[in-house]
């Protein structure tokens, strides 16, 4: 028994635009695409809910992800009810090495072992004095102006869980930005 054909007169409707008006929701948005389309490598995005600590998540994570958290945000008054934001990021790049670097390996291998640091490079270089640039209004494409100060680079922290196989790099970057209510 065949199935009828779909007519040419049904139309797929294209989705409205999502608007986002949360700061961080947008923020994590533009931070995902900036990271997908500069370092494809990446095979895995998302927030940091400890995916390296909570066994029943892990399975879920493609190697080598970054996990995108905001761990702290310092507001001050600036007049007309406005404030001005500092906003701390944090990108936990995680990768399951499996290529041993001592001395004695081939260099090939080394080499191999040592891709870590080339993400790290690269992801730090497509942050670090990154600005995104605001929707536009309506939802469609960008509005044109940034909306934060271009990120910058503070620090950069090993946290290892080799007990899990796990090598993990937090690098963390500051940036600003204005709010009115």
């Amino acid at each position: 028994m065949g199935h009828a054909p779909l007519h040419k007169t049904h139309k797929i409707m294209p989705k409205p635009p999502i608007i986002i008006n949360s700061f961080f929701a947008q923020l994590y948005l533009d931070l995902q695409e900036r990271i997908k389309a500069a370092v494809p490598e990446i095979q895995w995005i998302e927030q940091d809910f400890g995916q390296d600590t909570y066994d029943k998540w892990r399975p879920n994570v493609a190697f080598p992800a970054v996990l995108i958290d905001f761990p702290s945000a310092n507001y001050e008054s600036i007049g007309g009810g406005g404030q001005w934001a500092d906003i701390e990021l944090k990108l936990r790049l995680m990768v399951a090495p499996f290529e041993q670097s001592f001395e004695d390996a081939p260099i090939e291998v080394r080499k191999g072992a040592l891709e870590f640091f080339e993400l790290e490079h690269k992801l730090t270089h497509a942050i670090h004095g990154w600005a995104p640039i605001a929707p536009s209004p309506q939802g469609e494409g960008a509005g044109g102006e940034v909306y934060v100060q271009p990120f910058i680079r503070t620090r950069i922290i090993s946290n290892n869980r080799n007990d899990i196989g796990l090598r993990i790099r937090e690098l963390h970057f500051t940036t600003s930005y204005q709010e009115y209510e």
